[in-house]
């Protein structure tokens, strides 16, 4: 049963600015979808005009015992001033 979970993806800003963590947010779950815990995402640069975003060994250790993982990215606040473009996301757990 995993207790720790890790997310990387990356996203463009098609129009505006998303604001990381409020306007960009991102999930793991260890019980397939039915529980998940908002990862605190840290900016790690850019590369080919994508930004990079990371979550390391976020504690889901809480969550229902399980082994079928799953991420959730939600974006708020959009509108045709305020565009987030997510273009790749990779999960990892332990």
């Amino acid at each position: 049963v995993p207790t720790k979970g890790d997310v990387v993806l990356t996203y463009t800003n098609g129009s505006g600015t998303a604001t990381i963590n409020t306007d960009l947010i991102a999930s793991v779950s260890r019980d397939n979808g039915t529980t998940y815990t908002a990862v605190t995402l840290a900016l790690q640069g850019t590369t080919g005009g994508h930004t990079i975003l990371t979550a390391n060994n976020v504690d889901i250790s809480g969550q229902p015992s399980g082994s079928e993982m799953r991420w959730k990215v939600a974006t708020t606040s959009q509108s045709a001033s305020k565009d987030t473009r997510i273009q790749a996301v990779s999960l990892g757990w332990s």
